[in-house]
């Protein structure tokens, strides 16, 4: 069997082909970032573009599942964008390492953001961004200090509770005039573990989130045209 035989009998050839004609802005390589892209590739996107301004730590080895001890050190979109070129050929990735708010402009051109920031300020300018230039966006809110995957859901951001990063999210949207329910988010429904300035994490929570975004945004390119 080819490659993406397995998911063309789950989606049918017609969804097939509209993940490869679908552009995809993903910022945010960490915990939860790392593993959407590898999700998306591996599901039949082809046009990605990753952003994080930051390098492979070995301490992200415990959470963030697309690095080894081969890539501390190296920037993250760089490490990545080799990583997903071993996964398929036929792929256009474009890889930035630069903060988020050097690369929006008006130009862009994506059909859908993926938002895995754990930066406030850079998860405010991303959405809004989205927001005022009808680009279509899902974010993801507190998973640190989490251990359960299973309580992990997508929903609107207005319908969030017990998540102070949702809390100052939704008070500082609502300044901007976003309408909160209209903003898509995955959030964890579970009460954190443990409350620490410095936040902790293990690999479950956060690629759980990663996973369901990547799965929201297949579902959501598959369902245009056919409802």
């Amino acid at each position: 069997m080819s490659l993406d035989d397995r998911t063309i009998l789950l989606i049918n050839e017609d969804n097939f082909k509209k993940l490869s004609n679908v552009n995809i802005l993903v910022v945010g390589l960490g915990g939860v970032g790392s593993i959407v892209p590898i999700s998306l590739v591996r599901s039949g996107i082809k046009n990605l573009t990753i952003v994080d301004k930051d390098r492979v730590d070995l301490s992200n080895l415990n959470r963030q599942i697309a690095y080894t001890l081969e890539d501390v050190g190296e920037l993250k979109s760089v490490a990545l964008k080799k990583h997903l070129q071993t996964l398929r050929e036929d792929i256009n990735i474009v890889e930035i390492h630069d903060d988020i708010k050097n690369v929006l402009n008006e130009n862009l051109k994506f059909d859908y953001i993926i938002d895995c920031i754990d930066d406030i300020k850079g998860k405010i300018e991303l959405i809004t961004f989205a927001f005022k230039n009808n680009i279509k966006i899902i974010s993801s809110l507190g998973m640190g200090n989490r251990l359960d995957p299973t309580n992990v859901k997508i929903t609107k951001l207005n319908k969030t509770t017990s998540d102070p990063l949702a809390k100052k999210l939704r008070y500082e949207l609502k300044k901007r005039n976003v309408d909160l329910s209209l903003i898509n988010v995955s959030f964890s429904e579970e009460t954190p573990i443990i409350k620490d300035r410095v936040i902790s994490s293990m690999i479950f929570t956060p690629n759980a989130s990663g996973l369901a975004l990547a799965s929201y945004i297949i579902k959501d390119v598959i369902k245009e045209g056919n409802e």
